[in-house]
């Protein structure tokens, strides 16, 4: 009888805990490659290039709730780019097409849909489309991130292979990015072995309610109507930038 009451109340406290730990905020830390475009044998970029860093650092918040979460970047922590890393990546960009930036990302897990805040040649949009399913394998490895032991899974994009660490002790299918759908809360983020997304702080008493209310303000599309918008503006940038570059060239003959 003693026994039976002892798992009761063992399994009763377990369920408290996991109730508990559905509603919270990360912080996590991500490391990105700078762009600098082809600049391996040209002596004099190579140059310029050489005491500059190569990555850099950007921190994200991840609010969520039961059902639901909203990933945005930190921009009261981001640092400024020093002047000469910002001409230098002005001028690898010099001439691309300008590219969409999410900023925000709300997700709706309760019914599989998603809405990014999006920035694009200075206009702001919310796009919408379905929850992608993200194919994961489970993994027996093992690892502590923070106080919390995180399991393994990996996921593959393209050629590459990724490897999230995620805890059923925050049983929340979420995580940074595009990097969730695993039964526990993703704190870290593995690419070719290396970590690239890592939780820094984990606050799991902030009480997240409206978060689809935090979206910025933007024109409704959903996501194949803004990519063909994208790609049709990509091609009219392409070519007035060839238009002007013939132009210059006659008018230096």
């Amino acid at each position: 009888m003693k026994t039976s009451l002892f798992l009761f109340i063992m399994c009763f406290c377990a369920s408290l805990i996991a109730q508990s730990n559905q509603n919270g905020q990360v912080i996590y830390e991500k490391i990105f490659d700078y762009d600098f475009g082809d600049y391996k044998g040209n002596p004099a970029w190579e140059a310029y290039l050489a005491d500059l860093p190569k990555q850099g650092r950007s921190k994200f918040v991840l609010s969520f709730n039961e059902n639901h979460a909203f990933y945005e970047k930190d921009m009261a922590n981001e640092t400024a780019v020093p002047e000469k890393l910002h001409n230098a990546l002005g001028k690898a960009s010099y001439g691309k097409a300008p590219k969409p930036e999410t900023h925000q990302v709300f997700y709706d897990f309760e019914n599989g849909k998603q809405t990014e805040q999006v920035e694009f040649m200075t206009r702001s949009f919310q796009v919408n489309s379905e929850l992608p399913t993200q194919a994961w394998k489970l993994t027996n490895k093992r690892k502590k991130v923070l106080d919390y032991v995180c399991i393994g899974a990996e996921l593959t994009l393209g050629e590459e292979i990724y490897t999230a660490w995620f805890s059923s002790e925050i049983p929340i299918s979420a995580g940074p990015s595009i990097y969730y759908g695993l039964p526990g809360l993703i704190l870290a983020v593995e690419k070719s072995e290396a970590v690239f997304i890592l939780a820094t702080k984990i606050d799991l008493s902030v009480l997240p309610i409206n978060l689809e209310s935090k979206l910025k303000d933007g024109k409704q599309m959903s996501r194949k109507n803004f990519d063909e918008t994208v790609a049709e503006k990509t091609e009219e940038y392409n070519a007035a930038t060839k238009s002007k570059a013939r132009g210059l060239i006659k008018k230096g003959e």
